[in-house]
């Protein structure tokens, strides 16, 4: 794919869309958009757009159908009496309960089919020794994104939050809008949708703004991501060889590629859109700063945590056989586990599905049933640690309390992060066992000759990069909006500011000669 941190992409493609949205009436912008997202996803995708197609054209359809629905029933409601009207109701109540699901799963299927047919196939091998044949299917470039997207549309309109979109290129390109359609956000079509039909004037500020997030995303991506890269690459594709002290630092490290990856990216996006004066979703708000998983996963890819509690957790709390279960959990147990109860088995779900979106294999459903049983303990156990707590006059509302809870946090996300990168859960057992059975600490000084690619130079740049973006973090978790100081600065300041960044991004960044390229790990899903 054209990745959303190369010169081509910046100059050859943004660089030409954006052209054209500035010069383009302001009816005619969200053609641009139209355009230069398709075509961006045609070239990237090589040629593989009927599964977006498809799901443009289901999701239109249903919507529009469920609206129709909706319309007629408005109309034969007149002159009826209330019983009658009630009953009507119900009847086309159930229509477009079934145009949903129809939508739904439609939609659905391409995604399962496209992503997880190898997964199905491997695991009925596996559990009734059958020898059925890998399928070579090509995965869609960000089908889970755009497929969850079209979801929540469907659902939306469903429920009457919006009305369908009768036009059916408007639909596509909320779905296919280039710079969610790969790594997010989750976009509402509510939120995101409206603006990018409406299509905003240029103004100078909208770009000078903009320009500094990207910059800002470019330095975690490019100079932090792309240089640890190196460093995991080499101890997960080769854990056999590495060890101890070696292991822990490859966790370590993917924990902070993958934050300064997807981050970076989403600052990257989130500041071209502010430059075309559109508003995307954030993603992260500094979620090294959680103090448990409950909050890591309210700070960490929000808007995937949005979607899963929205379309999934709240539809299965509020049913009425989980409403019922409620009122049983209510007269045998306290109200703290009477509550807790009936949420636990929703939040199974949405762990289970967090898990299993992310990937088409076990070890990434383990990855999202890791979270929930460590959540699931910690809620069950509060009353007693709260306890406990009172009982060795442990003050949980302390700062050095706070700082445990950050540090535990920091440790459960790591030991989540060597799950997500090891290629199978054996791997992942191997490497953290190896950490302890065998510390090696040599083998990280430099001049080791432990072929990690990383010099010494390459480590300071770590290091200092990951201290300059937890000193940022830090600031910004004390509650001061740095870009707006930073907007008050004289011009000739922020000039000087700006291009300093910009030579540190050149001059440190991860590329050339030394480095390979390094593809965009979100892209996967």
């Amino acid at each position: 794919m054209i990745s959303y941190t190369s010169f081509a992409f910046f100059i050859l493609y943004f660089g030409i869309t954006y052209l054209l949205y500035i010069i383009f009436p302001q009816k005619a912008k969200w053609c641009v958009l139209l355009a230069g997202s398709y075509v961006f996803y045609f070239i990237s995708s090589k040629g593989h757009i009927v599964s977006l197609l498809a799901a443009t054209l289901i999701v239109w359809g249903a919507g529009l159908w469920i609206e129709k629905l909706n319309a007629t029933l408005k109309a034969k409601r007149k002159g009826l009496e209330k019983a009658e009207k009630k009953a009507l109701k119900k009847k086309y109540s159930r229509y477009k309960n079934w145009v949903l699901t129809f939508g739904v799963i439609l939609t659905l299927s391409l995604l399962l089919v496209s992503k997880y047919t190898n997964f199905f196939i491997g695991t009925a091998n596996a559990l009734f020794k059958t020898g059925i044949g890998e399928v070579d299917i090509v995965q869609p470039l960000g089908i889970s994104f755009y497929t969850m997207m079209a979801i929540s549309y469907l659902i939306d309109v469903h429920s009457g939050k919006y009305a369908a979109q009768k036009n059916p290129f408007r639909v596509g390109l909320y779905l296919a809008f280039f710079l969610t359609i790969v790594e997010g956000p989750f976009a509402r079509y509510d939120h995101f949708g409206t603006q990018l039909q409406e299509g905003k004037r240029f103004d100078p500020s909208d770009f000078v703004y903009g320009a500094e997030r990207v910059m800002w995303g470019l330095f975690k991506k490019v100079v932090i991501a792309d240089r640890a890269a190196e460093f995991v690459d080499v101890v997960f594709d080769n854990s056999n060889k590495y060890s101890g002290v070696v292991v822990a630092a490859a966790i370590l490290f993917y924990t902070l590629q993958l934050y300064c990856e997807f981050s970076g990216v989403m600052d990257v996006m989130c500041g071209l859109g502010e430059m075309m004066g559109l508003k995307l979703p954030e993603n992260f708000t500094r979620p090294f700063f959680a103090k448990s998983i409950n909050e890591f996963w309210q700070r960490w890819h929000i808007t995937l945590g949005a979607w899963l509690r929205d379309y999934i957790f709240y539809p299965i709390s509020f049913s009425k056989p989980f409403m019922n279960a409620s009122k049983k959990a209510r007269a045998k147990f306290s109200p703290y586990y009477a509550n807790l109860i009936p949420t636990a088995v929703a939040l199974f779900f949405v762990w289970f599905s967090n898990g299993f979106w992310h990937g088409a294999g076990w070890k990434y459903i383990v990855y999202g049933l890791y979270y929930y049983v460590l959540m699931m303990i910690g809620m069950f156990m509060e009353p007693l640690f709260r306890k406990l707590c009172e009982k060795l006059k442990i003050d949980r509302t302390s700062k050095a309390f706070g700082i445990f809870q950050m540090l535990r946090t920091f440790v459960i996300v790591n030991f989540g992060m060597l799950i997500f990168r090891a290629d199978t859960l054996t791997q992942a057992g191997k490497m953290l066992v190896s950490i302890v059975t065998n510390p090696n600490i040599r083998a990280m000084l430099p001049g080791a000759h432990n072929g990690l690619g990383l010099d010494i130079n390459d480590y300071i740049i770590i290091v200092l990069g990951a201290f300059i973006v937890f000193v940022f973090g830090l600031v910004q978790e004390k509650g001061v909006d740095i870009r707006a100081k930073i907007a008050k600065l004289p011009f000739i300041v922020k000039f000087i500011m700006f291009m300093a960044f910009l030579f540190v991004i050149v001059i440190f960044g991860a590329y050339g000669e030394g480095y390979g390229k390094v593809d965009l790990i979100y892209a996967n899903f």
